[in-house]
């Protein structure tokens, strides 16, 4: 009998280290607001992201510099985190966490 219970927790266990691990969720759409200078937005989430998940703003308007067209900050120890990004009206933006070497999928968002 202890023979078989064992032997059951070895399968068991087996399976267990070969199953799939989930995916990184994307992070919740976070609150937007004009940001203080012209031409830029407040994006802002409480607890909707990994704790200490490095989040990062993609704006898809082409007609941007490179380097206006992304930012990024890291999220607090409970998931929340703040960043402004340079935009207008209407620009749609990509909104994705890493945590790891794992990136989630986008969440979509449009500036107003």
């Amino acid at each position: 009998m202890v023979r078989r219970l064992a032997a059951w927790v070895v399968i068991a266990l087996a399976c267990a280290c070969t199953s799939p691990t989930l995916p990184l969720p994307p992070p919740i759409a976070p609150s937007i607001a004009t940001g203080t200078e012209p031409n830029t937005w407040r994006l802002h989430s409480e607890s909707g992201a990994e704790p200490n998940a490095l989040i990062i703003v993609v704006n898809r308007d082409e007609s941007l510099p490179r380097s206006d067209r992304v930012a990024g900050t890291i999220a607090d120890q409970n998931g929340s985190w703040d960043l402004v990004v340079k935009g207008a009206v209407n620009d749609v933006v990509d909104v994705s966490q890493e945590s790891g070497s794992t990136r989630s999928a986008t969440t979509t968002i449009t500036l107003k």
